[in-house]
């Protein structure tokens, strides 16, 4: 009914020694009944999992943080240190962002009505001989 190859058979005996020790499965290594109960009663950590949620978020923001602080508030005295180039370049940047060019100036300048020098509440309050 069924005929066997035997070709087949001896290529396949001689392909089963070469097969390389990485490929095959671990064996599987049970603890004796000892060791059993003991992994039963210590689950091992005794933090909660928020707790490595919570450490992975602090180091993530505050060794940063850290950082820049250093870099950019820290007072390492008067004299040139390595982040003066930065210090300088963010002032820089900073003056340039927040002051108006001349052009910005000159508008607001015609925009705004003359002033007077004095106002009426100064002279009230030097007629009631109180000190400004």
């Amino acid at each position: 009914m069924f005929t066997i190859n035997h070709f087949r058979l001896t290529a396949l005996a001689r392909r089963t020694p070469s097969i390389r020790s990485y490929s095959k499965k671990p064996q599987v290594i049970r603890p004796a009944p000892s060791q059993n109960q003991n992994a039963e009663q210590d689950d091992g950590d005794f933090r909660p999992p928020w707790v490595y949620s919570a450490s992975h978020i602090l180091t993530y923001t505050l060794i940063p943080t850290a950082i820049l602080y250093c870099v950019f508030l820290a007072d390492w005295g008067e004299r040139e240190h390595v982040f003066s180039p930065v210090r300088r370049w963010t002032t820089k940047h900073k003056e340039s962002f927040l002051s108006l060019s001349p052009d910005e100036a000159s508008l607001i300048e015609e925009s705004q009505p003359p002033s007077t020098t004095e106002l009426p509440v100064t002279r009230e309050i030097q007629a009631e001989g109180r000190p400004s």
